[in-house]
């Protein structure tokens, strides 16, 4: 299923990969494959195996085609962090889904392509670092990069690092879109090597496909020219160069969005000094946090408006209360992108981000 285009602003689901949960709200795991056999009025196919620590797990079968939608995994021989690691594979790495286990995992067939020939491997992968897949589309070509964009590892904001640069008029080589909102590229590395990262679609030239144009001209015609259009601001947020061509909804509000109340510091409350951090925003679309998601944090909990923020644990433990402008915020998230002295606040909507934009503010722990 295409993440559509017109949700409010992108902001369907929330994903953090590489430390935060990537599960998608798309697949199913142990639970909801039982439940599907259930409502299908199916025996399922159950066993037991051991999860290589001397435990017993067990497993159903289940057959669908999955993608990785982590930065990185590894495909073990056992379904547990003690199997022996069999495969490292990659963000966008394809296999077949062969059975789900009910602690977390799931059993897969990959063909990895050798100058032999094909070599089949068989084993788990955690089921919270794959996808369904659809998301994922084969897009080849050569562009014109329209302007000067960072190259991430991770097709979001949040937890993409920076690895390179285009600049503008670069012949830019794409292997595939995600979601359409990002490009996979092919780029050379500092020590010449090739290597694959991701930079917005809009950055490319003529990258636009009929079928959104099509989508977007009909919702025009009922709404109004304007209708559902973001244009950039003119400040220097941080999403200033995300959001060309993206459409979305007029409200404010978005569906699917936890929204806290404000909470402030209280006049006598013992703060430490922490210093002078980088605040960003992020919020719940693709731009930000990538195309898979299902709205909890690394931490395993919902992620809440004037509430989560997103922070280096080796700086600020998870679960410490934070104060940011004399609002009080809690450490629940994390990102590849948020480093020492960076703190990444969580917000309802792509154009909130953006009119907040980055600051630097003195920031202190509530004792």
């Amino acid at each position: 299923m295409k993440r559509r285009l017109l949700a409010a602003l992108l902001c369907a689901v929330l994903v953090a990969p590489s430390g935060s949960v990537t599960a998608s709200a798309e697949i199913l795991d142990y639970e909801g494959t039982l439940n599907s056999y259930k409502q299908d009025n199916k025996t399922p196919q159950i066993f037991e195996i051991d999860n290589g620590s001397g435990k017993s797990v067990s497993v159903m079968a289940k057959s669908d085609t999955v993608t990785v939608s982590a930065k990185s995994t590894y495909i073990r021989l056992k379904p547990g962090k003690n199997g022996e690691k069999l495969q490292k594979v990659y963000l966008g790495t394809s296999m077949d889904r062969v059975a789900v286990c009910d602690n977390g995992w799931s059993k897969v067939n990959y063909e990895k392509k050798t100058k032999d020939g094909t070599k089949k491997i068989i084993g788990y992968i955690p089921t919270a670092k794959i996808d369904n897949g659809d998301q994922v589309e084969e897009t080849k070509g050569t562009f014109t990069a329209l302007k000067d964009s960072d190259i991430l590892d991770y097709p979001g904001k949040k937890d993409g690092e920076v690895v390179g640069e285009v600049i503008q008029e670069d012949s830019v080589k794409r292997l595939a879109t995600i979601n359409e909102i990002w490009s996979q590229i092919s780029y050379k590395k500092e020590n010449g090597k090739k290597g694959i990262g991701y930079i917005p679609t809009s950055v490319l030239e003529k990258t636009t496909s009929a079928k959104a144009a099509a989508k977007a001209e009909k919702i025009a015609k009922v709404d109004g020219e304007e209708a559902g259009v973001i244009h950039k601001s003119k400040g220097e947020g941080v999403f200033a160069d995300a959001v060309d061509g993206v459409t979305a909804s007029k409200d404010p509000s978005v569906d699917g969005v936890q929204v806290g109340t404000p909470v402030a510091v209280s006049s006598d409350a013992s703060l430490k000094p922490l210093g002078t951090f980088k605040i960003t925003h992020y919020c719940p679309c693709s731009i930000c946090c990538g195309p898979w998601a299902n709205g909890v944090t690394s931490t395993g909990v919902t992620a809440t408006t004037n509430r989560t923020i997103a922070v280096d644990p080796t700086q600020i433990p998870y679960g410490s209360k934070v104060v940011i402008n004399g609002q009080v915020y809690v450490a629940e998230d994390c990102g590849g992108a948020i480093k020492k002295n960076c703190i990444d606040i969580y917000v309802a909507t792509h154009e909130e981000g953006e009119e907040k934009g980055v600051y630097y503010t003195d920031v202190y722990l509530l004792q």
